[in-house]
């Protein structure tokens, strides 16, 4: 069965880019893109619940508790954004000459972009792993340059270019691993096994391996938008189609942060724990600081929301450093709802936009006079994303913090606490003035309501993952402590 779970999660989405660049009619597109979504979401769960642990073709992949919440994050923030994007495009591509074209590129980019970052989560190789957050580089730097406009173009070259940089640094450190796995004994076709290196780990020179390990903190980090790589996440983020961004902010930098965790396994077992502690917590807090800062004063909407995504990033990076079975639990569930969250919040931040033609948060104010029921449907969205009870965000912050305390780290976890108050008070400002301020006068268009049915579900479910709490605490705590033994 775990075999046929891989074939699902790997094979579909390569059957949707084939009807999507085959001329496929653009509603079958559109409903099979969202079949495959659901498929992986399906898969993720049966992960978590049948076949957990399970390595795959030759030790390449596996089906993990990581990789299940994963796949369930994947899956989930995919039919949420592929909902939306059908809308997304109707108006964009209005009156467009070649919208045949655009539709198809746009659809067989999306499938690939999932395609990749599945491969990522499932991959048990470093090797596979670089290479598969490496292709979701060269699938979304076409997707945000999308609306084919100087600032879109400039914010895709900056996304490639530094993104690339960073994952050339993973990739040093990658090949550094190899080398200290091949000296160590490991046969070559197995030295970037995360398995077959923690069988091995204290057979492995500490000296070669800490130099391979930091460099691939540093470099798949910034993939994950942390410092000192965090610089075109705001641009990428704004410039790219609200539904885009949904999957880059919900779910892309989550699986880059999954990464970094299996790295930190291995430091763990390689090193001990000290080493990748304090390089995290230091990049955890410094991202945090640089993102609070940063959203405290921004106009634009989704670059706010882009550097919120930072922020919650280097929270992620602190659960990652603490590593104890609280901290991965709590983490685990974060990912998750982060995910739903910050994806419905984008995608009723660029229907403001659609709406308004404008991107300051001054200029689409009033949102509640002009447009109700987006404004409330935003609103949600940033009361989950606010950690507010009983969203779930509530729950797994505090799981980080507490787990920072009872590791010892007061100050950082006071720092932590600091960082979220002066970044909630940031997103509280904007939110009012988007929707309480008298609107300016602009020319609006209309709205369809069932175009915010995925801004209500997401919500939805953010909430409801608060509120039932045994049957998912159990699931979670569950994976992290398999995670902690078995990374």
């Amino acid at each position: 069965m775990a075999l046929i779970l891989f074939g699902v999660v790997v094979g579909l989405p390569l059957l949707a880019i084939a009807s999507a660049t085959l001329h496929a009619p653009h509603r079958l597109t559109w409903i099979g893109t969202l079949v495959v979504d659901a498929s992986i979401l399906v898969a993720g769960a049966l992960v978590l619940l049948v076949h957990p642990g399970t390595v795959l073709m030759a030790n390449n992949f596996r089906l993990d508790p990581l990789a299940g919440i994963l796949l369930l994050v994947i899956g989930s923030v995919a039919i949420l954004s592929g909902a939306s994007s059908r809308t997304y495009l109707s108006h964009q591509l209005l009156d467009d000459p070649v919208a045949d074209h655009k539709w198809r590129l746009y659809w067989g980019l999306f499938n690939l972009f999932t395609l990749t970052m599945v491969l990522a989560v499932v991959s048990n190789n470093l090797g596979i792993t670089w290479i598969a957050i490496e292709a979701t580089t060269v699938s979304t730097t076409f997707l945000v340059g999308f609306k084919r406009t100087p600032k879109s173009l400039e914010a895709a070259w900056k996304y490639a270019i530094i993104c690339s940089f960073g994952l050339s640094v993973a990739l040093l450190g990658v090949v550094v691993i190899y080398f200290g796995a091949t000296k160590a004994g490991i046969p070559g076709s197995q030295a970037l096994l995360i398995n077959v290196l923690l069988q091995h780990a204290k057979e492995l020179n500490p000296s070669i391996l800490r130099i391979g390990i930091g460099l691939c903190i540093v470099g798949f980090g910034a993939k994950a938008g942390l410092v000192p790589f965090h610089t075109w996440l705001p641009d990428a983020h704004s410039q790219a189609p609200a539904p885009i961004s949904a999957m880059m902010s919900g779910v892309l930098l989550s699986v880059a942060a999954s990464v970094v965790l299996r790295v930190t396994e291995l430091s763990s077992a390689i090193l001990g724990p000290s080493y990748a502690r304090l390089l995290l917590l230091i990049i955890g807090i410094l991202t945090m600081g640089v993102a609070a800062l940063l959203i405290f004063g921004q106009q634009e909407l989704k670059r706010m929301l882009a550097q919120s995504s930072m922020e919650q990033m280097g929270l992620i990076a602190i659960a990652i450093a603490i590593n104890t079975e609280l901290a991965i639990a709590a983490l685990l569930l974060h990912i998750f709802v982060h995910g739903i969250a910050k994806s419905s919040a984008f995608i009723a931040a660029g229907q403001m936009e659609e709406v308004t033609s404008k991107h300051r948060i001054a200029d689409i104010a009033g949102m509640l006079r002009t447009h109700p029921h987006l404004a409330r449907g935003f609103l949600l969205a940033l009361i989950a994303l606010l950690a507010v009870p009983p969203f779930g965000l509530f729950w797994s912050e505090a799981g980080i913090i507490t787990a920072t305390v009872r590791a010892g780290y007061l100050l950082p976890a006071i720092l932590v606490v600091l960082l979220l108050l002066i970044a909630s008070i940031g997103l509280v400002r904007a939110g009012l003035a988007l929707t309480l301020s008298d609107p300016l006068p602009t020319k609006l268009t209309t709205l369809r309501t069932r175009s915010l049915h995925p801004v209500v579900i997401a919500t939805s479910i953010a909430a409801v993952v608060g509120l039932v709490g045994t049957p998912t605490t159990h699931i979670i705590v569950q994976a992290a402590s398999s995670i902690l033994q078995k990374v």
